[in-house]
């Protein structure tokens, strides 16, 4: 569902979401309010992209947001996401976020009031609160990184996952091409 948000005392503007043609969008996630959707972006079923507190939401090309990853944000922040970046299943992005190129988040991680520089990795059941991770970054699975020292701390992307993100921006790329032509396909029907 794609609609615009609603008027506040903080925003008097509704606006409705920008999807690029190339892009799909499941027909069962919600997407509220100016959120910016690149090229070939993948939104998968049970999104939730709303920016009806946060905004603008900006989705660079190329990115895949998985089965109910929730984007929200404090008032006055916006939500960024570079190119080639992967959001998997159940997710939470919670503004202010700018996160760089070729990022990926793991299941049911938490990412709020940060900075992800190029080609961080941020396991599954990972937490990111408050923090700028340099580019390169790894954080393993279950780590809550909530300080900066911790942040500093972190190692780099071991060489074991150092592809892991690519294989997935390739596999939904290819979803959003099918998935979209498909969709093109029935609405002649």
């Amino acid at each position: 569902m794609l609609k615009a948000n609603c008027r506040t005392s903080w925003n008097s503007t509704e606006i409705m979401p920008q999807i690029h043609s190339s892009s799909y969008v499941d027909e069962s996630a919600t997407i509220i309010g100016d959120v910016r959707v690149g090229k070939d972006v993948y939104i998968a079923p049970s999104v939730s992209l709303r920016a009806d507190e946060a905004s603008p939401i900006i989705i660079g090309d190329e990115c895949n947001i998985q089965d109910s990853a929730v984007f929200h944000g404090l008032k006055g922040s916006s939500i960024e996401l570079g190119e080639n970046v992967s959001i998997a299943h159940g997710a939470v992005i919670h503004g202010p976020i700018m996160m760089g190129d070729e990022c990926f988040v793991g299941f049911n991680s938490v990412v709020h009031a940060s900075t992800l520089g190029k080609k961080c990795f941020v396991g599954h059941l990972a937490a990111v609160i408050g923090v700028t991770l340099a580019e390169g970054s790894f954080v393993p699975h279950g780590r809550v990184v909530d300080t900066q020292e911790k942040a500093d701390a972190l190692g780099r992307v071991p060489e074991s996952l150092k592809d892991f993100n690519e294989e997935v921006v390739e596999v939904n790329c290819e979803f959003a091409k099918s998935y979209g032509i498909r969709r093109r396909s029935c609405v002649g029907q």
